[in-house]
């Protein structure tokens, strides 16, 4: 039995050779094999071997495992079938009949069960920050004012002893293995740095590969842009959005291209950009299957940069692309394979470097044709400022742009002009020494959207500030 949570199988093993129960079909386990030697041990020491149904016991130990009981119509069971706590399923709403069978079995109250759920941890750990999470809820003030208040069951307090030991063995293994994917960034990118020590972060993917993520949960694409599903199945785009969900995601919860299927994705507050080593990496389950990447500035003019396949999930760009350039598209293309869910499955995109990106409408920031900034700008530059308040230390570029309307050279002098102005505000309101600062006037040479409309022409016209770890 591999479960994490040895005192409460003990009670389980306790409480099923102590039983007795109603003869039902035999569900053969290796279960079995342990409850035949401990009546067999009990045998030996001259104790009395107490009458006991196999059959049914076994029966009982399986419905347990899988969820086969009556109390339980989800499918799900008190253990996972790796033989772990089924933790997720105990502390959902589905899961309630199943916390009173919990409580029977470690012999402690319903209440003593909800407390004890709330530091055991989830049957998976998808970052160190969900490792440093847990390590804090294993302390929380309600378990510890009950644990004190003279209520609590011996078994209540063995209980949360083994699951915090548990735990703690559990989130050292994962940070332990977490440290040596940020060195292995490092080693390639000695120069580089987390912008915010507050939000890197380390995720694991569905084959226990550590990725090292400067800008944590802000380096995952944010929203679709175009979806082609693939034939059959192609499904649930959203499914490929935010952070990782690490080893024991389920294909309901990704995006599945389908045979040839084409899925667009949209960085929203990051950018990615060409670092040392793995630029873009998908974190895709079960097998990867061979899909095609390319990357793009406005999502109209794309860039190859290549595939991922075979035991391969990283994607570098450095022979397709400038040093400093920034890009907010991806497109990934299923090229035409077949496993056991057709097409690519698709968890998370990650930009690995990234750039923190983000953006201020010109409309608030200038009048029509105009550099100077309005108080109205002033006030959004100084909130921005807020925002980056955790920043130690980067490049911060400032980028001018605007629409197709007027002159071309008339456009490129007032998008210099007016990241200047933003520049200089920003300076002032951030006021840290350690940035370095670059201003850029691309006028209507980069423009987000087709300037086909009053709508699209509105969002061209922007200031983009680019933080860059260098």
């Amino acid at each position: 039995m591999k479960s994490s949570y040895t005192f409460l199988y003990l009670m389980l093993l306790a409480l099923v050779v102590g039983c007795r129960t109603e003869s039902r079909s035999p569900n053969p386990s290796d279960s079995s094999l342990e409850m035949e030697t401990q009546a067999e041990e009990a045998a030996s020491d001259g104790e009395e071997t107490p009458e006991i149904d196999l059959g049914g016991l076994m029966n009982v130990m399986g419905g347990l495992m899988t969820g086969n009981v009556a109390t339980d119509s989800t499918g799900q069971g008190l253990f996972t079938p790796e033989g772990q706590l089924n933790v997720e399923f105990l502390k959902s709403e589905e899961g309630k009949p199943m916390r009173k069978v919990f409580a029977e079995i470690a012999e402690v109250t319903e209440e003593e069960v909800d407390l004890s759920l709330t530091l055991m941890p989830d049957n998976d750990i998808v970052s160190v920050k969900h490792a440093e999470q847990i390590e804090k809820d294993l302390y929380n003030p309600e378990v510890a004012a009950y644990e004190k208040s003279g209520k609590a069951s011996g078994n209540f307090l063995e209980l949360i002893a083994e699951s915090r030991t548990t735990a703690k063995e559990r989130t050292s293994r994962f940070k332990k293995q977490a440290l040596k994917g940020k060195e292995e960034f490092y080693k390639e990118n000695p120069s580089w740095f987390a912008l915010d020590e507050s939000t890197e972060d380390t995720y694991i993917d569905y084959r226990e590969n550590m990725v090292y993520l400067p800008l944590g949960d802000a380096s995952f694409a944010d929203s679709v842009v175009a979806f082609v599903p693939g034939k059959p199945k192609g499904r649930a785009p959203k499914g490929s959005l935010g952070p990782a969900q690490g080893r024991l995601l389920t294909l309901q919860d990704c995006a599945t291209l389908g045979i040839k299927g084409i899925l667009t994705l949209y960085f929203e507050d990051n950018a990615i950009t060409d670092v040392n080593g793995p630029d873009i990496y998908v974190f895709e389950i079960g097998q990867i299957e061979p899909t095609n990447i390319e990357i793009s500035k406005n999502g109209v003019d794309w860039i190859d940069v290549g595939k991922i396949e075979g035991g391969t999930a990283g994607l570098d760009i450095h022979d397709f692309v400038q040093a400093g350039d920034t890009f907010n598209y991806i497109r990934l293309t299923d090229l035409d394979t077949y496993s056991g869910m057709p097409g690519a499955d698709i968890d998370a995109v990650a930009a690995i470097g990234g750039a923190l990106r983000m953006n201020l409408d010109s409309a608030v920031l200038f009048e029509t044709g105009k550099h100077e900034l309005k108080e109205e700008g002033i006030l959004a530059i100084k909130e921005l400022a807020v925002q980056m308040k955790n920043l130690q230390k980067g490049t911060i570029t400032v980028e001018g742009h605007t629409d197709d309307v007027g002159n071309e050279a008339t456009n490129q002098t007032l998008s210099q002009k007016r990241a200047a102005s933003v520049a200089a505000e920003l300076k002032k309101a951030i006021n840290k020494p350690a940035f370095k600062w670059k201003e850029m006037g691309y006028g209507e040479s980069k423009p987000l959207a087709e300037n086909n409309s009053d709508e699209n022409r509105a969002i061209n016209r922007r200031v983009e500030i680019l933080v860059m770890p260098f």
